[in-house]
């Protein structure tokens, strides 16, 4: 391969200059790696969320949510759903069948720590990875920088003792220099982009799943309040 053009700097750095720049490619690859996949995965999420708020509206029984819940599996919504359909059928369970409405009414708390709990979790999930993008923001500028340092140092221990300074004691140094920092950049400025795209995808689905457990600690209440009329008409 020639030396001069874009890549030259790229094949005749030394060896220092060469390790950094072969760390800076692993970082990248596994950057645009993390893009592509979180992208998929946030747009399927965003997708199927949407789809799961268009159809909830008019499930009314448990079996209807969790029909919904397999319907739209990649919803973080479905995840919530999930677990406050549990934790229901858990605690009628629990305090039995004949347990009186005005005891359920005071475990509503308790679905809406479920949900919660299972908040937490798919943000976790949906934040995966991301920390990477961050690390690999702050490092790449520095090892850019480290390799741009060690050529400036390169380059005056080359005239160290050089009567007469040329272009070819120079030139190495220099080329390691600027090459790293380029290379630094290349990656750090994808990496920035890509976090905080992602981080603003995160924040819109987490502000749809506290408004879903404040919807869905409004359905349990209204079940408790239906529960609690029709026993009241049964003992009249």
């Amino acid at each position: 391969m020639p030396a001069g053009g874009f890549w030259g700097p790229f094949v005749s750095a030394g060896p220092f200059a060469l390790g950094i720049i072969l760390i800076l490619f692993v970082l990248s690859v596994v950057s645009w790696a993390i893009f592509f996949r979180k992208l998929r995965q946030y747009r399927q999420a965003t997708v199927q969320t949407r789809g799961f708020l268009n159809v909830f509206g008019y499930r009314r029984g448990l079996k209807d949510y969790q029909e919904l819940t397999k319907m739209f599996p990649a919803s973080p919504l479905a995840a919530l759903l999930n677990a406050a359909v549990k934790e229901w059928q858990v605690l009628k369970e629990q305090f039995g069948a004949g347990v009186g409405a005005d005891v359920l009414g005071q475990l509503v708390p308790n679905i809406s720590e479920a949900m919660e709990r299972a908040g937490s979790k798919e943000t976790d999930r949906l934040e995966s990875s991301l920390s990477f993008l961050a690390i690999t923001t702050m490092v790449a500028p520095f090892l850019g920088l480290l390799g741009t340092v060690q050529g400036v140092l390169r380059t005056f221990l080359s005239l160290r003792g050089a009567q007469m300074p040329t272009l070819q004691l120079i030139a190495p140094g220099i080329s390691d220099a600027l090459v790293t920092t380029v290379m630094g950049l290349l990656v750090a400025i994808p990496a920035a982009l890509f976090y905080n795209y992602f981080v603003g995808r995160v924040r819109a689905l987490q502000s749809e799943m506290e408004r879903f457990v404040s919807e869905m600690t409004g359905v349990f209440r209204r079940e408790v309040i239906a529960a609690q009329l029709n026993n009241r008409q049964e003992d009249k």
